[in-house]
């Protein structure tokens, strides 16, 4: 009988042990993201100025080290898609491909992640517009081409379990100063800056985490 008297408590402790201990395999620490080495961040953005595109885009992040990482950047984007008509000229299509590589660096904190990189690759552009203005014939013309594509871009991961929430922004490095050294050229880096959100998923979870 004197046994029953200290069930409930024995149990109230072994509650909180299981409890402790759950709560220490759910929360990682920073050097447990670390340890996560590959995330894969799939999103959509857009490119605010002058005129707004809307991108699909997707982020992969290799871990070398804690501080070391490789970084993939893919981008499709659907260039002025909001004005697809501007006197009597309408766009086809206008669209932009880029692939992008490079390192970054990373600093973590308990609830999220903090990456810089130094990303480069190509680009590849295309456009059709057509000429549709009742007192001339219908005209068309089309061009593609490529380009480089440098940059510099900052990622936040927010959330320490498999899935996860991601903001990103890329500030290109091109025209200005990569291809030409006159600070009017910054226009063009404008252009084409990006914010982007989406979700991302970790593989490589540590052991207990889910």
């Amino acid at each position: 009988m004197k046994l029953l008297k200290y069930l409930p408590l024995a149990v109230l402790l072994m509650s909180a042990v299981t409890a402790y201990a759950q709560d220490r395999t759910t929360k990682p620490t920073a050097k447990q993201l670390a340890q996560q080495q590959l995330t894969i961040e799939p999103g959509i953005g857009i490119n605010p100025m002058p005129i707004s595109d809307m991108l699909v885009s997707n982020v992969v992040q290799y871990n070398i080290k804690k501080r070391l990482s490789v970084v993939s950047y893919s981008s499709y984007t659907f260039n002025n898609a909001f004005k697809r008509t501007f006197n009597n000229i309408h766009t086809n299509y206008n669209y932009s491909l880029s692939q992008k590589l490079g390192v970054g660096t990373s600093v973590y904190s308990k609830h999220m992640s903090h990456t810089f990189a130094l990303l480069a690759g190509v680009k590849y552009t295309a456009f059709k517009e057509t000429l549709d203005n009742p007192e001339f014939e219908k005209v068309s013309a089309s061009v593609s081409s490529f380009s480089p594509d440098l940059g510099l871009m900052y990622n936040l991961k927010l959330g320490t379990k498999k899935y996860f929430f991601s903001y990103r922004m890329y500030l290109p490095l091109n025209p200005y100063p990569f291809k030409t050294r006159d600070i009017n050229a910054i226009d063009g880096n404008l252009a084409y800056i990006s914010l982007e959100l989406g979700l991302g998923i970790r593989l490589g979870m540590p052991s207990g985490v889910k």
